[in-house]
């Protein structure tokens, strides 16, 4: 639906649909709302027990709060999106910088947020304000490094790019694997179906502590990988239970058995008569129950319906 807030009408059909309402929404910059008369308290005096959320970049309260942002500002301060040093010195983003950390996971919290506070609602009776600054989501995205920054901790993926059982692999069609025999179960698991207990003992040593070990075991394990295709890998890890999965890098990803299988991807037919591949929500319901939402309604299409079903008008006010 679509209402005009800066008129006196629109002002009045927000107030009527916010005092019915168990849930509102301020997804506006900050101070919009309370300048259009629609802040916490303002609907509070219209519904005792709403449950009020803000979502919005920087917060509503700190120095930052009028800071003007977009999604990138919030992973680049949460350190998500470092730059890249060009040769002439210049920082450069990345790439992969697509700056939706914070801007998917801050919905996520304040739909949990929300959750909890109609739970309160319901139970006391009373409104709930609920906040969620979607800078502070990408920061909690990067708690791992964060928290060993703040207690003088080795960062979390250190040694990681060296690892040798909890690592990238290529396989013999040009794909790859991700190897995850972190626990020594697993790993002698691999080394006994391989017939390959030769590698199990260099395999237990700590990173470092053998170097001319460490780069055989790596050059084996390299080959190894090589004999056999992404397909029969993830069979084999299946077989053998262990640890380790097919890694996607593009496309192939959308046609794998197992993305189908969950409904991870479904045709949308779109207004104009043509089709889309859509990603599916990983909420599952019944695994037999289908999901394949309609696009999206364009901007208005339901306000007169909204309007006269929820707020109460009728043609001639609307």
């Amino acid at each position: 639906m679509a209402i005009n807030l800066k008129t006196t009408e629109g002002q009045e059909a927000f107030r009527r649909l916010a005092a019915t309402s168990a849930v509102v929404i301020d997804g506006l910059r900050y101070g919009t709302a309370h300048r259009l008369g629609f802040g916490y308290d303002e609907v509070v005096a219209v519904n005792p027990s709403v449950v009020y959320c803000v979502l919005n970049g920087m917060g509503s309260y700190g120095p930052y709060t009028r800071l003007a942002t977009h999604g990138l500002s919030f992973d680049c301060f949460a350190g998500l999106s470092p730059p890249i040093i060009e040769a002439d010195g210049t920082p450069r983003l990345s790439g992969a910088a697509t700056g939706t950390t914070g801007v998917l996971a801050g919905p996520l919290y304040a739909a949990m947020g929300v959750l909890a506070g109609l739970h309160a609602a319901g139970r006391d009776g009373t409104a709930q304000y609920i906040e969620v600054a979607q800078v502070d989501a990408a920061i909690n995205r990067n708690f791992q490094h964060l928290s060993a920054l703040a207690n003088g901790q080795p960062d979390y993926g250190e040694g990681i790019r060296a690892s040798l059982r909890y690592q990238y692999y290529e396989t013999r069609d040009g794909n790859y694997v991700v190897f995850i025999a972190l626990e020594d179960k697993f790993w002698r698991r691999f080394c006994e179906s391989l017939d390959r207990m030769d590698l199990y003992e260099p395999g237990r040593q700590k990173p470092g502590e053998d170097v001319e070990a460490e780069a055989w075991l790596r050059n084996e394990l390299t080959a190894i990988f090589k004999a056999r295709t992404r397909r029969e890998w993830t069979d084999f890890f299946i077989a053998t239970d262990i640890a380790g999965a097919p890694a996607f890098l593009g496309a192939d990803l959308l046609d794998d058995d197992h993305t189908k299988a969950r409904r991870l991807v479904y045709e949308q037919a779109q207004p104009d008569g043509t089709s889309k591949r859509m990603v599916g929500t990983c909420i599952k319901t019944n695994p037999d129950d289908g999901f394949a939402p309609p696009a999206a309604p364009h901007v208005g299409q339901h306000t007169e319906e909204v309007l006269t079903r929820l707020a109460g008008y009728d043609a001639a006010g609307i």
